[in-house]
């Protein structure tokens, strides 16, 4: 029915006026009895029995059923809509409909109280992220990646799409499981100890195996990320598991691969020392067994560059390969010095290992440690320098008898000088000083050296070898 507000002047309802919520009383059967100043001033036409019309046309029929049914029952009700605005656009308003309690004896009928209040500004910062959590969720369902997100307590809040099919799990059907129950039982104790390292702030990665019955097995990649709030304290831990199944076929192949041109360049080296016994007239000549020894020079390199995999040598596994000729009683008084876990690239790998080889069969012969108390010192690491950091790698030898150039450069020379020279930026001092010879390699550390991480810490330990 039409308000008429001056018949209503007793009935109290003008205090609803001072309310900044927009307020209305109505009754069962659909009439309003009164609508407070910001209901009327809302816009021209609303204070009127069909409100509900102003309601966006796409919200409008749920929210009138819900009050429908919320009158018919008596229950009390609130429910979030949007409401189109005169001015053009709309605006979300929190909706709470309440019975009135009538004074006893009271012979009107029930009426009930409905109120809006403007929530717009919080809704739409809940629609924007309901939003940014929708796309985001989108995301991470569009990886081929497993991706989980881990309670502290191990227990699982969150999977996209490609983690519920690799675990087997609904993705409808809600988390809350054990994380590492999921998981095939062998990878138990290793997810365990990155869960646990995850839990105390670090960052955690280990291999994990899967197996479908009547499939191969399936190798994952785990890396397990902590999610720190404001106080460092850990609220949740990311787990992206990657499968890694082809890049561990392609690994092995590479190994066998490798395996194979191991042996047969090998054999390809022991054809060649068996050809050059066969061909020379005296096999026993000297200048055989040095020749012999260098080709087993050059199979050690090889052994450890595929032992490597082909992705360098520390120098220390260089220098213990390339001076095992000296034997137990004289590796005492080979004094070594360096940066530990430096390695270097294949090609200087060979080209100064090779040179290594040399200059101890030299000392053995002429040198440091053809008597009894002379002594090989090896020091190496990186410097850092105005032009850029430099490795280098320092022979010195003392006590052993005096030593002087020879009259003619052989072979030998050719391999402690020359040839590591020949790597990019690389320059070679070989001496033959009166307290022993010493020979000096040096090159940029980007043309030599594999890890860059490895070597910073040893710029301090090359300072010092002057």
């Amino acid at each position: 029915m039409p308000q008429d507000v001056n018949s209503l002047s007793d009935t109290g309802y003008q205090a609803l006026d001072l309310i900044a919520d927009m307020v209305c009383v109505g009754g069962r059967d659909g009439s309003v009895a009164y609508f407070n100043r910001a209901w009327r001033d809302y816009g021209p036409g609303f204070a009127a029995p069909r409100w509900m019309d102003w309601i966006a046309p796409a919200e409008r029929p749920r929210v009138a059923l819900e009050v429908r049914n919320a009158v018919g029952s008596g229950e009390r009700f609130e429910t979030d809509l949007p409401l189109v605005h005169p001015a053009g656009g709309a605006r979300w308003f929190l909706l709470r409909v309440r019975p009135l309690t009538l004074p006893d004896g009271a012979a009107a009928a029930p009426r009930w109280l409905l109120s809006l209040t403007d929530i717009d500004a919080r809704k739409r910062r809940e629609l924007d992220l309901l939003r940014d959590t929708r796309i985001q969720a989108e995301m991470l369902n569009a990886s081929i990646d497993c991706i989980k997100l881990v309670r502290p307590d191990g227990t699982l809040s969150h999977l996209n799409k490609a983690g519920c099919a690799a675990l087997n799990v609904a993705e409808d059907g809600g988390f809350g499981m054990e994380w590492l129950g999921l998981l095939p039982r062998e990878a138990h104790q290793a997810g365990w100890r990155a869960l646990q390292k995850a839990r105390r702030g670090e960052n955690a990665r280990f291999l994990g195996v899967s197996q479908v019955p009547g499939q191969d097995p399936r190798y994952w990649d785990n890396m397990l990320t902590p999610l720190k709030n404001g106080g460092e304290q850990v609220e949740a831990i990311l787990c992206v598991s990657r499968d890694v199944t082809a890049q561990r076929a392609s690994e092995r192949r590479i190994a066998a691969l490798l395996h194979e041109v191991t042996h047969r360049s090998k054999n390809m080296l022991a054809i060649v020392l068996a050809l050059i016994r066969r061909t020379v007239p005296d096999a026993q000549a000297p200048f055989v067994a040095i020749l012999g020894q260098r080709i087993a020079a050059i199979a050690r390199n090889q052994d450890l560059l595929i032992d490597g995999q082909w992705s360098g040598i520390t120098v220390e596994t260089l220098l213990a390969s390339q001076t095992a000729v000296m034997g137990d009683v004289n590796r005492a008084r080979l004094l070594l010095h360096g940066a530990a876990g430096l390695r270097l690239l294949p090609e200087t790998a060979e080209r100064v290992g090779l040179a290594i080889h040399e200059l101890t069969t030299n000392a053995i012969k002429y040198g440091a440690l053809s008597n009894d108390g002379g002594t090989v010192a090896i020091d190496w690491g990186v410097e850092a320098r105005r032009a850029g950091d430099v490795f280098r790698l320092v022979w010195r030898e003392s006590g052993g008898p005096p030593v002087r150039e020879p009259a003619a450069q052989g072979f030998g020379t050719a391999v402690i000088e020359r040839n590591p020279r020949a790597l990019p930026g690389a320059s070679v001092v070989y001496r033959y000083e009166p307290n022993g010879v010493t020979w000096m390699f040096e090159a940029p550390v980007s043309s030599v050296v594999d890890d860059v991480a490895s070597r910073r810490g040893a710029v301090s330990d090359v300072a010092r070898m002057d």
